[in-house]
């Protein structure tokens, strides 16, 4: 090299450490990071890392997004919408309203408080919450009759609840709570000296085989301080907006069949018609619920403990069926249209516009072994099947029904199932389940406390970016 040479050498090293570091940053290759699930979880997640300058590629198997976020438009008299997935927002689900703000989307009430719901018990009905406590046709003890639905509520179930307070916003399962895991809600409630009959009325509507935590947590995790609220004209709007901000990010109809990953990588292996497509990123996110995934991780490189809650973690079977009636009678009788029941139909919840003349939903929401139940029917006879219930909890139904709709998420081969289904003891799979493995993380609302709500979705996704933005 001779002297020229020499200097220009030199002069252009000495430039490097007056470079900037954003010069820097601009002009060094982006970090990419593949997300599989374009449910709330998945979109959540996208939608966080971009903001931190990540490329995110989202695979969607279906024509949409928005996993168990669905809204049920076609088919029912124009304006009203029902909910065949997630369906309340609890006032203290703060990620959740953050979001309804940000996208500039508009709240209405769920359930006004004005009218009286139904308990529908042993072929009779009863005004819940309005006026003296019934006479139970039971076997209750005096002490248990004296107190009441309610008051054995306060004294039985509330306890666990009061010591968890304080942690409302924590990512833990409270201690009280976990502590009951052993234990079925059946199981539970006789350990607290109560009777056969008095657990029927505590837990009317209910499954006393599923976990006590489990039901406690749910408790826990919808208590409000004033209201539910509802997405005015449909909830399917917010993972929507999300999906458009992401501009171009999401790829629709791109069925994943495997998940991997080596020392410098991690990858998903798409299956188109006669080939397969590899997708690689520094990351790759799960945000496919357990059932549909089970057989995805062979090259994953995961735990023992985390392949064995991905391949045991059952799901309650969850069926809703909407009946659209030509008026929301219910309101003229000082009703509601919420029930609890020990029909097959279980509980009934009501929507539509505030008007009671205006055209209104009926829906049946049922849960675990009875939804199984109505799995095994045709369409037709499960809308059969819960006209009849209605029109038991709420009398002249039949005359103001006109059309129905259902859905089934066992049936749905996208889901296989609705909420996880976490069995006595299972609960602390939570923590498992969230946890990263090398260049795979695992998210969906089974990874969250607030198992089961759009809350948890959204908050297993915000912990994803903590752990690979910092």
């Amino acid at each position: 090299m001779n002297r020229r040479s020499f200097l220009a050498a030199l002069a252009a090293t000495a430039l490097v450490p007056a470079e900037s570091a954003a010069f820097a940053r601009l002009h060094a290759p982006r970090r990419r990071v593949a997300i599989v699930g374009g449910g709330l979880a998945g979109l959540s997640c996208a939608y966080e890392l971009q903001k931190y300058g990540l490329e995110v590629v989202v695979l969607e198997g279906q024509g949409s997004a928005g996993g168990r976020v669905q809204t049920l438009r076609e088919g029912l008299y124009p304006g009203l919408t029902g909910e065949t997935g997630a369906t309340r927002i609890p006032d203290t689900h703060q990620l959740t309203l953050s979001y309804v703000r940000e996208f500039g989307l508009t709240l209405e009430p769920f359930h006004s408080g004005d009218l009286a719901d139904v308990l529908h018990l042993r072929g009779r009905n009863y005004a819940a919450g309005h006026g003296p406590e019934p006479d139970w046709p039971l076997q209750l003890s005096p002490e248990e009759r004296h107190l009441g639905r309610k008051g054995m509520a306060e004294r039985y179930l509330a306890g666990p609840l009061q010591l968890a307070k304080g942690s409302e916003n924590s990512p833990n399962v409270p201690k009280s709570i976990l502590d009951q895991d052993g234990l079925t809600l059946g199981q539970y409630l006789t350990k607290q000296g109560l009777s056969a009959d008095a657990i029927e009325l505590l837990t009317l509507g209910a499954d006393t085989t599923v976990s006590a935590a489990l039901l406690l947590l749910v408790e826990f995790n919808e208590q409000v301080s004033r209201q539910y609220f509802h997405i005015a004209g449909g909830n399917d709007q917010l993972p929507a907006a999300l999906a458009n901000k992401l501009d171009g990010a999401v790829r629709y109809g791109c069925k994943v069949v495997s998940i991997g990953q080596d020392d410098s990588c991690a990858w998903a292996v798409i299956e188109h018609a006669d080939s397969h497509e590899t997708v690689r990123g520094e990351y790759v996110v799960s945000a496919l619920p357990f059932s549909v995934a089970r057989n995805l991780f062979t090259d994953a490189r995961l735990s023992s403990d985390k392949q064995r809650v991905i391949r045991e973690l059952n799901y309650f079977p969850v069926d809703k069926v909407f009946l659209q009636m030509q008026s929301q009678f219910w309101k003229k009788n000082a009703q509601s249209g919420f029930a609890n029941t020990d029909l097959l139909s279980e509980r009934f919840l009501a929507l539509g516009p505030d008007s009671p003349d205006q055209r209104g939903l009926l829906l049946s929401y049922v849960i675990g072994n009875k939804a199984a139940k109505l799995d095994e029917m045709d369409v037709q006879s499960r809308v059969k099947q819960t006209l009849a219930d209605a029109e038991n909890v709420f009398p002249s139904a039949g005359e103001h029904f006109e059309t129905a709709r259902s859905k089934s998420w066992s049936q749905d081969p996208w889901q296989l199932g609705g909420l996880s289904a976490f069995g006595p003891g299972e609960l602390s799979f939570i923590l498992v389940n969230a946890r990263r493995e090398g260049r795979i993380t695992v998210r969906n609302a089974v990874t969250s406390r607030w198992n089961g709500w759009m809350q948890g979705a959204i908050e297993s996704a915000h912990r994803v970016v903590q752990e690979i933005c910092g």
